[in-house]
């Protein structure tokens, strides 16, 4: 599960970093995602809508946020989503591991 979880980040790793004081290039660093207010990362400028969304992520909302992210958060700006469960479910696992 962990190499699809990797290869599934693949296509996040374009905006996304993990790595603790990693810099937030389109999207925000995901270090320390989970149990994070969503909004909350230093260093990035986020949209009203998550900023003010009050989710914090886990496995849970990070599935449906991934799942349809403009149906989640409308006003949103990250538009790409993870369609497949199996490869979202892969996805959480690897960030809920790659990010402690």
């Amino acid at each position: 599960m962990q190499n699809q979880g990797a290869q599934a980040f693949a296509a996040c790793r374009a905006c996304h970093t993990l790595t603790p004081g990693g810099k937030s290039v389109m999207g925000p660093n995901l270090n320390k995602l989970f149990g994070r207010k969503a909004g909350a990362a230093p260093g990035f400028n986020y949209s009203p809508a998550l900023k003010g969304s009050g989710i914090v992520w886990d496995a849970k909302t990070l599935d449906q946020y991934l799942a349809a992210p403009t149906t989640k958060v409308p006003g949103t700006r990250m538009v790409m989503k993870v369609g497949d469960p199996a490869r979202r479910a892969a996805l959480i696992a690897y960030l809920k591991a790659e990010t402690k």
